[in-house]
């Protein structure tokens, strides 16, 4: 997919591959000169080219900082070239037609698949008995990568969706942050007779973004539960719990409360000045937007939590991977791409220290110590420490970009708008999208859901 939330604010995610492979790969000396002294010894540098996305100079100058020099310092006999893609599509072109980077830094498990499909990225299993990933990550992240009973991929981060408060706007006008969906539901008519928009949102330049959305709706208000029934074929997406959520995603949008019924014509760099500026008092967003908000708006106050609960189905936190590492099924040398990628998730001090001094997302591994991040940024390591929790209490949600069958996720991504304007009914829109769990399932491709 056209990952826009990597361009909106972790560009410096689809890096990540290198810089951690850069901090990882000064980490130890063994299988690291097992692959170099081949090169050594007959002159000639070895090639290794990773992907990334296209950034600007900033982000360029922060990759300099925490990728291309600790990778000549860690690698001095192997030449390894980062290279940017303008998007998704040029680096899917490259890769089908019988090239491309050797590690492919992909958008997720659902961007992952679709390479898979076509056989253009490597099964990874034997590289993971070699190097132990699956007990490095937690079950959930690493069960993710998996596509028909084949390991493909692995988790670059782990991300949610939340509820962002613009703090200033909250306190002016006397409102107290909702616990509830049933307190948000009465705080909203409030908010709009102030002429303030009640929740930000905008998805003009990027339609897909409505996946964050009813990835949040079903999760937090249709049930973890019921999602995970429907995927796993004991219910429906088409079941009563599910069905309420999208009413009331669309009643939200209908009301106005939710983009205030125009999200259509509003880009998402305009959904975050709405919300950064007080023109909107929420954002529904991920954790991901955090990091815009402080490099663009630093005067902004705001917080974030886990969106208000449904009372019976308590706080919940709809889940993600970041995105996925995978090895180009053209590659020369996959042997030392797995050794790069082991390197990039066994660096914890690099790992840390880019996570507290750019902002990185951690990645989701068992071992993670979130009190390495103490010194950080406030809200962001408060965000963290609400992931963590949010596992530990096993409050997980499911984002469709990592729990949802590919094809299911493009046909909802291209209609949700049509639900909000009115020209699809809810009925039809989920037996649609319940065909694609039965093709999924039927075709041992369906996800694996924790």
């Amino acid at each position: 997919m056209k990952n826009i939330k990597k361009i909106f604010a972790l560009c410096l995610a689809g890096t990540m591959a290198c810089q951690m492979a850069a901090c990882g790969q000064s980490g130890s000396g063994n299988d690291e000169g097992s692959s170099q002294s081949q090169e050594a010894g007959n002159g000639e540098k070895e090639k290794l080219v990773i992907s990334c996305y296209l950034a600007d100079e900033n982000q360029v100058a922060v990759r300099e900082k925490y990728i291309d020099e600790p990778l000549q310092e860690a690698f001095p006999d192997v030449d390894i070239e980062i290279k940017m893609y303008n998007d998704r599509q040029s680096l899917q072109v490259e890769v089908a037609g019988g090239g491309g980077p050797d590690i492919l830094d992909l958008d997720g498990p659902t961007d992952v698949a679709e390479f898979a499909k076509a056989d253009r990225v490597l099964d990874l299993g034997e590289y993971s008995e070699q190097y132990g990933w699956k007990d490095m990550f937690y079950d959930w992240a690493y069960n993710s990568c998996f596509y028909n009973d084949t390991l493909y991929s692995l988790p670059t981060s782990f991300e949610g969706m939340v509820m962002y408060y613009n703090m200033d706007v909250f306190e002016k006008n006397g409102w107290t942050i909702p616990e509830t969906k049933e307190e948000l539901e009465a705080l909203m008519p409030q908010i709009q007779e102030a002429g303030i928009i009640p929740i930000s949102f905008g998805n003009s330049n990027y339609q897909g973004a409505v996946d964050w959305l009813y990835s949040t709706f079903t999760s937090c208000y249709g049930g973890p539960k019921a999602v995970k029934a429907a995927m796993e074929g004991t219910g429906k997406f088409t079941d009563d719990a599910i069905k309420s959520s999208f009413e009331t995603m669309v009643d939200w949008w209908q009301e106005g409360w939710l983009g205030d019924k125009a999200s259509q014509s509003i880009t998402n760099e305009d959904m975050l000045a709405f919300f950064a500026e007080g023109r909107a008092a929420m954002m529904i967003n991920g954790t991901w937007a955090s990091n815009q908000l402080l490099a663009t708006y630093p005067d902004c106050n705001w917080d974030s939590e886990m969106m208000p609960a449904d009372e019976n189905i308590g706080a919940i936190l709809p889940f993600a991977t970041g995105g996925g590492y995978a090895i180009n099924a053209n590659s020369d040398n996959p042997d030392l791409a797995a050794e790069v990628l082991n390197y990039i998730f066994t660096s914890m001090d690099r790992h840390y220290q880019s996570i507290r001094e750019a902002g990185y997302q951690p990645y989701p591994l068992k071992d993670f110590d979130i009190s390495e991040l103490e010194g950080m940024d406030e809200k962001l390591l408060d965000q963290y420490k609400l992931l963590m929790d949010a596992q530990t209490n096993n409050q997980i949600g499911y984002c469709s970009w990592t729990f949802y069958p590919s094809d299911m996720r493009v046909y909802m991504n291209e209609n949700t708008d049509a639900l909000f304007l009115g020209q699809l009914s809810i009925d039809d829109y989920l037996s649609e999208a319940q065909t694609y769990i039965d093709q999924a399932r039927e075709d041992g491709t369906i996800p694996e859901l924790p």
